[in-house]
């Protein structure tokens, strides 16, 4: 069973950002994900540089995937570069943060 990149963002939309209550891939926050046949390489950001739960969704995002994948190695890379900011949100997610009318 091959996986493709959609089905990495679908299992990584069940991230939760615990402060924001928003998946992390409508945040903006995944960057790049990469998938072969040996491995998966996500390459996601955190809302803040020091983000207080970036290990947390880090885990989570992990906790999702480890068993999605089988036997695949799975990178997990939080960057800093470029910084995240909220234009990086999708739509939904810009109304559900009170940025966008309804």
């Amino acid at each position: 069973e091959i996986m493709n990149t959609s089905e990495i963002a679908a299992i990584l939309a069940g991230v939760i950002d615990p402060e924001l209550g928003i998946d992390i891939v409508s945040l903006g926050l995944v960057y790049g994900i990469r998938v072969d046949d040996g491995s998966v390489r996500v390459e996601m950001t955190m809302t803040s540089p020091n983000c207080p739960m970036g290990d947390a969704i880090a885990s989570m995002a992990a906790g999702r995937l480890n068993p999605a994948i089988g036997d695949r190695l799975l990178s997990l890379e939080i960057v800093t570069e470029p910084e995240w900011n909220v234009r990086m949100a999708d739509e939904a997610a810009l109304r559900r943060l009170g940025l966008l009318p309804n």
